[in-house]
This record gives C-alpha cells, structure tokens and sequence, in this order.
C-alpha cells in the first residue's frame, strides 16, 4: 500500500510539471509584441492613404455620375418644350434644383443650393448641347463651364465659392452667344443678359465641317449702264468682275463656293462680309425669287423688325446645312447702333425657323473700305465693293431699276424708314418698311471661321 502512494504522488508531479511548460509556450516576449505592434503599425500607414484615395476617387466619380444625372434630366425637361429653349443667339443656364432628379439636391460631398449649380444649354437650330457648372454648399464643385461628354473627376475642385459660380454664369456665354438667361427655381427666366464682349465665351467643343471653300472662278457680267458711267467706275471697259479670290485668309469680297444642304455639293456662291467673333458672315449673290420685290413690314412700322421681307429667307429645311448657324433672335439696331427708331423702342426680331437672316449697314460700311457712312444716298458709293451690287440690275440692265435689297437696319429718326442696298444709284437709301418697290431679299450666313477652307 505504501509504495502505491509514492508512485501516485509522483506521476501528480510530472504532471503539474509538463502543465506548467505547456503553459510557458503559448506566450509572448515582449520583443515579439513590438514586432507585431510596429507590422502593424507599417501595414496602416500603407493602408490608410490607399483607402483614403479609394474613398476619395469614388465620391469624385459619384459626383460626375450626379452631374450627368441631372443634365439627363435637364434634357427632358427642354425636349418638352414648356421653357422655350430655342433662340440660337442666347446660352441658357437651368438651376439644378429645379430639375426633379433623385439627386438634384445634393452631391456625396454636400448640398447643392439655389445659385450653385448650373446646367448651360444651347440651341445650334438643329439641335442641343448640355453644359455643367456647380458648387455644392462644402466648396467641391466644377467652376469651368464644361461640356456634359467631356465631364472628368480632374475638373473637381475644393474650397469654391458660390459668388464666382454665379458670376461666371451672368458673364460668360457659349459660342459667341451674346444672350444669358437665367431660370429661376419658380420656373420663369430672368431678364435677358446682353454681352458687350463674347470673346471669352465657352467654345462649342464641336466637330468643325467645311461648308465654303475658295472659288477658283469670278463671276463676270457685261456693263450695260452708260448712265452711269462703266469705264469711268470700273476701270478700262465694260467687263464687271464681281469678288475676288481667296488667299490664305479671308478678307472682304473674297468669293466662296459653298454647300447650304446637308447633302449638296458647293454649288452656292456667297460672298465674305466679315468676323463675329469666332464666326464668318457671307452675303448670298443674287436675291431670293429673283428681282421680286417685297416689303420690309408691311404694317410700316421698322420697329418690328422685316416682318414681312423674312419670311422669303431660306428656311432650316430648305438650307439644311448643321453647320450654318441660324439667326435666332437678334437685337436689331439702327444705322448708329441704337435701339430707338423715331419715338418707339426697336423690339427683339425672330428669325424663325430661319437659316439666314438680312445683311446690317453696320456690316455694309465695315466691309467697303472706304465707306464711311450712311445716312444719306451717295450715287456709286458701293461701285468699289461691287459684290454687293451682283444681280441687283446696277451694271445688267440699261435703266438699273431692278431691285436692290433690304439691310436689316431701321432709321433713327424715324419709325417707318428702313435702309436698303440702292440698285439704281449703287449707293445705300432708305425707303419705307412697306414700299417694295426696289427692295429684294438677300440671305446673309453665319457659319464658323474654321468652317472655311483656306
């Protein structure tokens, strides 16, 4: 029995002892808890910017996301047509609050606010661009006006003010635009902005197609109008040559073959005016309808602008061409650049649904060197500038009384006088908005500068 004991007391030993180093193996040095703590220490410091970034990355993208959200929405609301979004003279800028998107509201960054965010819209006559400028209420935001399909997260910016968004939407028009408005969230536009200087405006970001090219013949006629002496204005005999040929860069009188359908061939001569901007302006050679005369306005009032006379001026379908730039509605002026004729105010004009509109005294006078002004009727001021004067009976007929053309520009000093090219003098004259006597009808062309072939 005793010797039993010992052995039972001594296995109890042996075990507490292999307990006791099992238990001494699962711990750890302190070394080896540094270690740990300083991996894992490097392991975050790799982390947490990577994260950071992914995080940052994905708002940047979210915010893009809500941007093209909104302006899809935009474009519905302007396809419906409520807000009459269709002057092509004028950029439009739509809150995005007023727009009913899910995220309308607000950006992943913050808030979007009354004044804060924009869509740009444009009418070309043919169809729409959307723009997009924002800030939210946190200062992220785009501050350039930037086409929706060129949107990218490098155009995001931090600490943006909302007073510089407004102020770069009430200045800044797109194209050559010389109109703002503006929408107000209650769905009506404020009064009409006026630029004064367009030639920091947005560009267009579109693509450029040739629509003139330089023509490589003139067009001659033979002067028939000893009364007006041919030889003595022209130069040694009766040959007219009307325009010249183009050099490198277009100047005034230069002769242009261009292509005025979608589908045509440049078959149609114009002749170049002039700049606006970063567009050209050329003036048709002949009259719509041949020598048929038609009156200015018929109620012979000029303040209302050519009522009458416009409605002759090729239409979007009959010139069909995307890149001729339809009037829209201009602020007609009178031959001093003001708004007034006589004792009423000059109202906006609509070209509707118009591919061209009428030639300006202002444009006539920039573009004769050596006219100075108008304002009364000179005989032969115009024979230097004889592009002017193709098919106007000034040299083709022997009595020079077929018609002349209206100049969109009414009298001053009177609300019933219009000025017109003059075909019997070869000068400029003003008649009355509803005599149609002389006056024809011929269409002028907006068209990009690099719409022209060199």
């Amino acid at each position: 029995m005793e010797k039993k004991t010992k052995n039972t007391t001594k296995k109890t030993t042996n075990k507490k002892k292999t307990n006791l180093k099992s238990h001494k193996k699962k711990g750890f040095t302190l070394i080896e808890l540094l270690a740990v703590i300083i991996i894992l220490g490097i392991l975050m410091i790799i982390a947490i910017p990577s994260v950071t970034n992914y995080i940052n990355d994905s708002r940047k993208s979210a915010y893009v996301d809500t941007a093209k959200e909104i302006v899809s929405g935009t474009r519905n609301v302007v396809n419906e047509g409520n807000l009459g979004v269709y002057d092509t003279d004028t950029t439009y800028y739509i809150p995005a609050k007023y727009v009913n998107t899910e995220n309308s509201l607000k950006s992943p960054y913050g808030e979007f606010t009354d004044t804060s965010a924009y869509v740009g819209v444009i009418y070309d006559g043919q169809g729409y661009k959307y723009y997009w400028i924002s800030s939210d209420d946190t200062g992220q935001g785009i501050p350039d006006i930037t086409l929706v399909d060129n949107l990218d997260t490098d155009d995001i910016k931090s600490d943006l003010n909302v007073d510089d968004i407004r102020t770069t939407i009430e200045t800044t028009g797109i194209g050559n635009r010389k109109t703002i408005k503006i929408l107000k969230t209650d769905g009506t536009w404020n009064d009409p902005i006026y630029l004064s200087n367009t030639n920091n405006n947005v560009s267009e970001e579109t693509d450029v197609n040739i629509v003139c090219i330089p023509a490589t013949t003139l067009h001659t006629a033979t002067c028939q109008r000893d009364s007006l002496g041919c030889a003595i204005f022209v130069g040694t005999g009766n040959t007219i040559t009307y325009g010249t040929i183009p050099g490198k860069t277009p100047k005034a009188g230069d002769a242009y073959d261009c292509k005025v359908t979608k589908d045509g061939d440049f078959s149609e001569r114009f002749y170049y005016v002039g700049k606006e901007g970063n567009n050209s302006i050329l003036i048709y050679y002949k009259n719509m309808n041949g020598q048929t005369a038609y009156a200015y306005d018929s109620s012979n009032k000029n303040y209302l602008g050519p009522r009458t006379a416009y409605q002759v001026l090729p239409s979007i379908t009959q010139w069909n061409n995307p890149d001729i730039i339809a009037p829209g509605t201009r602020q007609i002026v009178t031959q001093d650049g003001g708004k007034s004729a006589g004792t009423n105010t000059i109202e906006l004009f609509s070209y509707t649904d118009k591919a061209a509109r009428f030639l300006t005294t202002q444009e006539l006078v920039d573009s004769c060197e050596g006219m100075t002004r108008v304002g009364t009727s000179q005989s032969g001021e115009l024979v230097p500038c004889s592009w002017f004067l193709e098919n106007t009976g000034v040299y083709e007929s022997t009595n020079g009384l077929r018609s002349g053309f209206w100049l969109e520009t009414p009298r001053s000093d009177d609300s019933i006088g219009v000025w017109s090219v003059y075909s019997l003098y070869a000068g400029v004259g003003a008649n009355y908005a509803n005599d149609s006597i002389d006056e024809g009808v011929r269409p002028v062309i907006t068209i990009k500068t690099a719409s022209i072939l060199n």
